[in-house]
């Protein structure tokens, strides 16, 4: 891997985001190319219009420019960015887009080995929760492997491959493996989420022959019962472990921030890996 992106919006920095991004970059000895997305969008007015007796309905996005306060926020956010960069002894750059952020960033990630993104990232004046209609959004047309950070790290001891049976699945397994071959030595876990599409002995025994050539060992869980919510209730007691989903995880990841007070403080502790087919 060589080019990792940070995606920031124009609010307050999250530090502990820009650490964890530093860190992939010195675990994969990667550059980190800082995005700051200015929202220029002021309104959005749909307009309706009739000629020849067709009616044509049109939507319009009306730019300006942003205000003094984002300005010096902006600042302020890429002196902390390149406080941290220098700090972690990490090359990093930075990169100003002005426009849509979506629009922005979107375009950026065809050219890109990774995005990490915040679940807090926002351009909306309302607290959205996590994660927010932007993450969302991004999650759904990216063209490159997404990690969202944790809001606290505290290292990678386990790779836990949250399984469906699905090409989606087996394509972010092999990204996953392809970006970080440096966590080769960790331990490996697969968790079956559904039971209804566990896979037969002989597709587990060829799942985890495949995974003993890239990690020291592999350990299948398969949970007994209501298997999502006793996945929740199994990443409770997890700290140090390195979650990876296909396409099909962004479903579960609204889950995780929407669970109860206790389980989202605790998924949002643990990196998530997503990747689409």
């Amino acid at each position: 891997m060589e080019k990792i992106m940070i995606a920031m919006d124009n609010g307050l920095i999250h530090e502990n985001t820009v650490r964890f991004a530093c860190y992939l970059a010195k675990l994969t000895n990667s550059g980190l190319t800082g995005i700051f997305l200015e929202d220029m969008v002021i309104s959005d007015t749909v307009f309706v219009q009739e000629s020849a007796g067709q009616v044509t309905i049109r939507e319009s996005v009306i730019l300006d420019d942003p205000s003094d306060d984002m300005d010096e926020q902006l600042e302020e956010n890429m002196d902390v960015f390149d406080v941290i960069t220098r700090q972690e002894g990490v090359e990093a750059v930075m990169d100003l887009e002005e426009g849509i952020p979506a629009v922005e960033l979107l375009d950026k990630t065809r050219f890109a080995d990774l995005l990490v993104l915040d679940a807090r990232t926002s351009f909306s004046a309302y607290y959205e929760g996590a994660p927010t209609r932007f993450v969302r959004d991004m999650l759904k047309d990216v063209e490159c492997p997404v990690v969202i950070a944790p809001e606290q790290f505290s290292g990678i001891d386990n790779i836990l491959f949250c399984y469906h049976r699905s090409k989606s699945f087996v394509f972010a397994i092999k990204q996953f493996l392809y970006l970080f071959p440096t966590l080769k030595g960790k331990h490996a876990k697969i968790v079956f989420i559904n039971e209804q599409d566990k896979p037969d002995q002989e597709e587990q025994d060829a799942l985890t022959d495949w995974l003993k050539c890239h990690f020291s060992d592999v350990e299948i869980l398969i949970l007994a019962g209501d298997s999502r919510r006793a996945f929740f209730t199994y990443l409770l007691t997890k700290k140090t472990d390195f979650l990876v989903m296909g396409a099909y995880g962004r479903g579960l990841l609204n889950s995780f921030f929407e669970s109860d007070e206790q389980q989202a403080h605790t998924t949002t502790s643990l990196p998530i890996f997503i990747a689409h087919y």
